[in-house]
This record gives C-alpha cells, structure tokens and sequence, in this order.
C-alpha cells in the first residue's frame, strides 16, 4: 500500500505519528520517505534517533503558516495530517490559537496539496467535533468539514476523516495521570463518577488508519467501532485503594463521547468495524455497497455511554502493565 511512497504526518513526533512510522517502516520497509512536520525540533532530534537509518525527513514548521505547510507538501502521495491543539482547557482559554492551528491550519493543508497534485489526506478528529460544546470540539468541526468538503471541490484528491476516543497511554490521558496521581498521594480527582471515555490501544488506531486509507471513497467521516470504559474501573484498575476525589467537570468537559448523534443518523451507515458518515453529496447506496455495510435508523447515536462493548478492570489492567 505504501512502497514507493512519500508520507507526509503532520504533528509527526506525537504518539500515534511515531507509531505511524514504526509500522509503516516495518510493513512497509520500500516506502520512498516518510516526511515529519511539527513545531518541536526536540521530538524530532529524538526521533530521528529512535528510526536511524531510515527515509525520514524533518520539518520544523507551524500548520497556521501556508508557506511552511505547502513547502511541506511537496512530492508528497498521503498526507496524514494529525498536528492539532487538542487540550480542552487550553482551548476554551485561547480559542483563537484553536482556529488557527485546526482551521486555518486544515485549510492551509488542502490549498497545500492541492497546489502540489498530492493524492490523498487522512484527517484525524475526534468525538468532540460531533456534538460541539467547547472551543476545541468546534475547531476540529469546521476542520472535518473542510476536508469533507475538499473531496467535492477538488475530486482529484481524496480526503477522508477519523473520529478517535482516547489513545490509551498517549500525554494528557486519563490512565498515566491516574498512575502518578496514585504513587504522589493516594488520590484520584474524578471529574464525574458518571463518565465515560472512548479508548483505543495506539496500535489499533494506527492500524484503523491504514484501513481506511487503503478503503476510502473519499468525503467520508469513520466512527471506528472501538470499546469505551467507565471512570471509576477505571480508578479501580490503577489503584483499588487509593481514595476517590470528585473534582467536577473542567471547562468545556463532557460527561460522555459522541461519536455518531442522532443528527449524523440520517446520513450514517454501519459496516463491520465501523460506523460511516456519508457525506452530504455523496450516493449513500454506492457507500452501502462498498462498505457492504447498512443505513443506521433515524434517530441513532453512537456515544461511551450506550456502547455495549466496555472495557473491564482486568483488561484495563492488562494495559497499564505495559506502561510499567
């Protein structure tokens, strides 16, 4: 799928950019380049050394600066364009930086490719894009939407979105912060005893990626069909007697993940492994087909509360063993 490739990963030095590469490297040892764009020239130097001898290019550049963005989409094939500011807080504190690093930087992406004949984008999003109720969720909306809307403007270079939960282990999530908070003083801040989170190993996510790049029609929005966990196994995975402190939601929190509302439902078809959002312009029966897939009812939603499919504190603690 890859050999003879050039790869550009936007915000390439982050977890699931260095698994990208890993696996990319290992499956596909005949990839032409793998091109790494971020602001930190640190992460790169480190990751530079973590792949030696290997065809990886680096860039230090910002997505809200076009001139960077399209230097970086030169002689490129795939983009997968994961760079984002993607702390709530920290949006709901400085919007404006939100929009200029996933709007503006979404559409300084497309112009990009578009200039440099690049043939396709995988955008990575999130649930909060879905349901909007912060300044992040609505950044990486308007981000989605451009890159669906992409696909119809300019036919010749295929864009398609993933809606992720939460990379298991990646910085910022809830488990390595669960682990410190434990050994630091016994004391878990939970936000809501209520909620719930989607998760995903950074494995699987690197590996749905890959799918649907090789199965894409272009224009769509994958809800991949992965597990979700309620906070307090969660709690009790990391450390059964450490003491439960309820903290209250921070700014822009949600108590659940929506990954598909009952908005998305009219235009949402369910496959195998993943939930599809058709996009507005496309043949929802030619989708159907490809994806061997059917409508969802009117009404559907997709959300970490309602998933049947719930990690247990056994497997959750499977997974914290590998962060030891």
């Amino acid at each position: 799928m890859f050999t003879g490739q050039r790869i550009l990963i936007t915000g390439g030095t982050g977890s699931f950019g260095q698994k990208f590469t890993e696996l990319v490297l290992k499956t596909y040892p005949d990839v032409k380049e793998i091109v790494i764009f971020s602001r930190n020239p640190e992460k790169q130097e480190t990751m530079r050394h973590r792949f030696p001898n290997s065809p990886l290019r680096f860039i230090c550049g910002n997505m809200s600066h076009p001139e960077e963005v399209l230097h970086a989409c030169e002689k490129i094939d795939l983009i997968v364009h994961t760079a984002a500011l993607r702390i709530v807080p920290e949006a709901e504190a400085n919007p404006w930086e939100a929009v200029e690093s996933n709007i503006i930087g979404a559409h300084n992406l497309i112009q990009g490719a578009v200039s440099q004949g690049v043939k396709q984008i995988l955008a990575l999003s999130t649930d909060m894009a879905s349901l909007v109720n912060n300044a992040y969720g609505a950044s990486k909306m308007l981000s989605d939407k451009l890159f669906i809307a992409a696909h119809k403007q300019y036919p010749q270079l295929k864009t398609s979105v993933i809606r992720y939960g939460n990379m298991f282990g990646s910085t910022g999530t809830v488990i390595p912060f669960f682990m410190k908070k434990a050994k630091e003083d016994g004391i878990l801040p939970v936000t809501h005893p209520d909620m719930t989170r989607f998760m995903a190993t950074v494995d699987e996510c690197v590996h749905i990626a890959f799918r649907t790049i090789e199965n894409t029609l272009g224009g769509e929005i994958i809800a991949p069909k992965i597990k979700s966990y309620d906070i307090l196994t969660i709690a009790r995975a990391v450390d059964e007697s450490a003491k439960i402190e309820i903290v209250g939601l921070r700014p822009g929190e949600k108590l659940y993940e929506e990954m598909i509302t009952r908005f998305d439902s009219f235009h949402t078809i369910k496959a195998e492994k993943a939930y599809i959002i058709v996009p507005s312009y496309g043949d929802k029966a030619a989708f159907c087909r490809h994806y061997a897939a059917q409508p969802v009812p009117a009404g559907f939603e997709f959300n970490s509360g309602n998933n049947p499919n719930k990690m247990t504190t056994d497997e959750i603690k499977t997974l914290i063993r590998l962060l030891q």
